[in-house]
């Protein structure tokens, strides 16, 4: 793969390990969707719906983990509306970081300057948009409660899926950037724990099914290895490059 350097092209290859890992996770997601559209598929009602019924994968697993976290049938709006909020606090990181690249770009004057992996970040973001359209005009199944005028697709989990991506990725975008190991490993920790309270969050709030969780954390990881796998491999390149430089001047 070819990317702009600051002076010149240079090619990077991808690290191939985590590369095969974040294969075998699109592999695996793509696997598990099929088995969630066709495997023990039964009739689950939807709570305050008028449509009262609608088809679900793994039903079993999924209505009894469903009747178990929310036995009056309701879903909470306490959890619903905490992950929403932690959904809108990764909008506004990846938001941070396309800011961030616009900054750069304007300051350097050139498009080539722009830092490589800033890139590659915004080629993850896309993946993560075109799997979210893909999965809201092909749903693979719905809500377990009604929260508009009609059942809402379900699959993956879209506040998963997004919070586990942009946190994910941003660990890494953010430790290749700040100096100070404290502040790092505070940010580590506030992603760790903001993709864990998603997760958590999100499967007892009662508007997902369990496979709607799973799902998205599956694609989520997927997109998270690609990018390591990509900027992992523009370091290197970097540093490669740098050290040429640095023998051609001596």
């Amino acid at each position: 793969m070819a990317l702009v350097g600051k002076e010149r092209f240079y090619m990077i290859s991808p690290n191939k390990r985590l590369l095969y890992v974040s294969v075998s996770l699109f592999v695996l997601f793509a696997v598990f969707t099929v088995l969630v559209a066709t495997v023990d598929v039964a009739t689950a009602n939807v709570v305050n719906s008028q449509v009262t019924e609608t088809k679900i994968g793994f039903s079993h697993l999924n209505i009894a983990f469903f009747d178990k976290t929310h036995p009056d049938g309701t879903y909470s709006p306490v959890w619903y509306k905490f992950t929403d909020i932690i959904g809108k606090a990764a909008l506004l990181e990846a938001a941070g970081f396309a800011v961030y690249g616009i900054y750069q770009l304007i300051k350097r004057k050139s498009l080539k300057k722009v830092d490589a992996d800033l890139y590659v970040l915004a080629a993850a973001y896309l993946i993560l948009a075109l799997c979210y359209i893909v999965f809201e005009i092909f749903p693979v199944n719905y809500r377990p409660v009604l929260l508009g005028d009609k059942p809402e697709a379900s699959y993956p989990s879209s506040h998963t899926m997004l919070t586990c991506t942009i946190a994910g990725t941003g660990i890494a975008v953010l430790n290749r950037r700040i100096s100070s190991k404290l502040t790092r490993i505070s940010a580590d920790i506030l992603s760790g724990v903001a993709i864990f309270v998603m997760i958590i969050g999100r499967a007892l709030s009662g508007v997902h099914y369990l496979t709607d969780i799973f799902g998205g954390v599956l694609l989520s990881s997927a997109i998270v290895f690609l990018y390591l796998a990509f900027s992992s491999g523009i370091i290197k390149a970097e540093k490669s490059r740098e050290s040429g430089n640095e023998s051609a001047e001596k």
